[in-house]
């Protein structure tokens, strides 16, 4: 008799779909039938199966299963920043979306980066997801072109070649013109979001589209999205005579909001400040952010569904399907009228 570590545990059996069957008295079939999500089963039937298969502690080997009928049932998610409060939103959409629909998510996270993007795609590619959905780092064409033959759907940025889902942009900055306009402010201070995605132009364009010809847009500079200002940013900030600064995004309206107010500026008191997406903090920070409500969530949920109707064979006759969601104003407490001179 060989020698056994006693220290190391036995593994348990896996459990059989045999097992399962004969515990609830029905056949193989069903249990298949139950587990797979497919034929004719009632309610009864499955919630006695599942209930016998939760009990015996079956799993599912999904590899097998994905390799008999030609997919995994799981949808691949690339994000470039998991730290940005808009991507939980974005995230936790996709995730319950794709758990209605009978599926889960593998999650990759670029950190901003061309090359670790590549890297998500190949390897999501490799692993056998049926389907992506892609926040791309930026409008480039995305890589390994010769790779992707799987259905993609991307998120905010404009590639002209897959399925997108993005916001009114251009209209989320005509309504923050307008919502400054209408207090008085006529002299403004940009913020911009990074000018290498369309989303980020549109934000600023639509803005100054809609400016009337009495206001001026004093500067502009360009931040990156993140509560760390630049150097140039703080620079603009701290030698500005503008009465509103916009900027691309929360967090940037967030940083320009605490670097004011070290200077000694009242928010809105001295300057009114604007973001753009309306993430979670928004609301709680002080002053409250007035901002742009972005349909995140929506994004989320439309992107899997848009790629659900393709992996179902739905709309192929098409070659690319573009979807728009609305944007609306949250005014809040860092907008206020123009102050006196």
């Amino acid at each position: 008799m060989g020698y056994q570590n006693p220290s190391k545990p036995r593994r348990r059996p896996r459990v059989t779909v045999r097992e399962v069957a004969s515990d609830a008295g029905v056949s193989i079939a069903t249990v298949s039938y139950v587990l797979n999500d497919r034929g004719s089963v009632s309610d009864e039937v499955r919630r006695k199966v599942r209930r016998t298969a939760a009990r015996l502690g079956y799993r599912q080997n999904r590899a097998a299963r994905a390799m008999k009928i030609g997919r995994s049932d799981i949808l691949g998610l690339i994000i470039p920043n998991i730290e940005n409060p808009f991507f939980a939103t974005l995230v936790q959409s996709v995730l319950q979306e794709a758990q209605q629909q009978g599926r889960q998510v593998f999650l990759m996270d670029t950190e901003g980066s061309h090359e670790r993007q590549e890297k998500a795609l190949r390897g999501l590619i490799s692993q056998g997801v049926d389907g992506i959905i892609i926040f791309p780092v930026d409008d480039h064409e995305l890589e390994p072109k010769e790779d992707i033959d799987l259905p993609l759907v991307v998120l905010d940025r404009e590639h002209p070649n897959h399925d997108l889902v993005q916001a009114e942009f251009r209209f989320g900055g005509k309504l923050i013109a307008e919502h400054l306009m209408g207090l008085g402010h006529r002299r403004f201070g940009l913020l911009d979001a990074p000018q290498v995605v369309a989303s980020g132009r549109e934000r600023s364009q639509g803005f100054i589209d809609s400016l009337t010809d009495d206001c001026t847009v004093a500067w502009r500079e360009e931040q990156e999205f993140a509560i760390q200002l630049t150097e140039a940013a703080r620079q603009r900030l701290g030698e500005s005579s503008v009465t509103a600064v916009v900027c691309g995004n929360d967090q940037i309206a967030m940083a320009a909001i605490a670097y004011l107010r070290s200077r000694g500026l009242g928010i809105p008191g001295d300057v009114s400040v604007t973001g753009f997406d309306d993430i979670p903090f928004a609301s709680l920070v002080s002053p409250a952010l007035t901002t742009v409500r972005m349909p995140t969530a929506g994004m989320g949920s439309e992107a899997v569904n848009l790629l659900v109707r393709r992996l179902q064979g739905q709309g192929v006759e098409r070659t690319r399907s573009r979807m728009v969601l609305g944007v609306e104003l949250r005014e809040r407490e860092s907008t206020g009228p123009v102050p006196p001179a």
